[in-house]
């Protein structure tokens, strides 16, 4: 029986992988390839919570020689990556600043690059201003042990914090940030830009405490997703104090009640890399898959937090959204 080794994260910490639309896509796409789980191969599953639990658990499958490898992600792709060259990876991920495009280039993978759609350009993105018209300000915490941020910008940003004695934020114009072109986008859409790395989950909640509520939006991406408690304590803050969160390729952020999450398609492209693995399962070569390019996007608002937070979104702009929530649910899953 084949052996599927699964690189997972980005889940909030309450959804299992396996109850996630893109795992449940993934081993669609396999049955659809006519590979059946418990009949034809036996799926490893790991969610990892931190950058080092991935690099494990990808050594894990290489040393126990699972037959594919299949990377929710870069930041999951990459540590398989760097454990073979010999077993086949089939993957999903984006490469913002050019990040990890040239490893994921590598023989034994293949994949889809998904463009995320909310920065992908700027006609997307000016959608934050007809969201949330209040808007002056975008604040994006990176967490600094991630392939997103560099050596280069962890000594400089660790330099300003022992320099200023608490939390740094670098404004768009900076010499030196780890997403120039968030900054450019916000520079088009008339509003400021404010990045900051930190290294822990303390860290993160002086940071954000700098943040003014009635003039900022904070816009993470999924990264802090390896910090332990990042993602739950960036909820936390937005939920007491009333910030905006626009969920940067999560919108899984709306069902816990954050104002909404814009992103790729999940399932979708868990079902395109299903359907590889299938190929692949019955000797395809991955240099023998053509690569693709992912442009869907699912979106999701709470609307109950919308009215907390005294908006009152047009039916143009709800139509930017597939899917308007109220409350709070453990049972919608990404």
């Amino acid at each position: 029986m084949k052996r599927i080794g699964v690189l997972n994260s980005y889940s909030f910490p309450r959804y299992p992988g396996r109850q996630t639309r893109r795992v449940q896509g993934f081993l669609e796409g396999l049955a659809a390839g006519g590979w059946i789980e418990g009949r034809d191969f036996e799926l490893w599953l790991v969610d990892s919570e931190t950058q080092a639990e991935a690099e494990a658990s990808a050594r894990r499958f290489v040393a126990e020689g699972v037959d594919l490898i299949h990377g929710f992600g870069t930041g999951n792709t990459l540590p398989a990556i760097q454990a073979t060259t010999e077993i086949p990876i089939v993957y999903y991920g984006s490469h913002p600043e050019e990040l990890g495009r040239e490893e994921c280039q590598a023989r034994n993978v293949t994949g889809e690059e998904l463009h995320i759609p909310f920065t992908s350009n700027y006609k997307k993105f000016r959608f934050l201003r007809r969201l949330l018209p209040r808007t002056r300000v975008v604040w994006v915490p990176f967490y600094e042990r991630t392939m997103f941020v560099s050596d280069e910008m962890r000594r400089l940003y660790r330099a300003a914090w022992d320099e200023a004695g608490g939390p740094v934020w670098f404004p768009g114009d900076a010499p030196r940030l780890c997403f120039r072109s968030i900054a450019g986008l916000c520079y088009i859409a008339g509003v400021e830009y404010r990045e900051t790395v930190y290294s822990e989950t303390s860290e993160l909640v002086q940071a954000l405490e700098q943040i003014d509520p009635r003039d900022g939006v904070i816009m993470p991406y999924n990264e802090p997703f390896t910090s332990p408690g990042g993602p739950d304590a960036i909820l936390r803050f937005c939920l007491e104090r009333d910030v905006p969160i626009v969920w940067n390729n999560n919108p899984q952020v709306a069902a816990l009640g954050g104002l909404c999450g814009i992103g790729a398609d999940f399932a979708a492209m868990g079902r395109e890399s299903g359907r590889r693995a299938a190929a692949i399962l019955d000797g395809a070569k991955p240099w023998e898959l053509p690569r693709g390019d992912h442009t869907g996007q699912i979106a999701w608002i709470n609307l109950d937090t919308a009215r907390r937070l005294g908006l009152d979104p047009d039916p143009d702009v709800l139509a930017g959204f597939d899917r308007h929530l109220t409350g709070r649910s453990d049972d919608i899953y990404m």
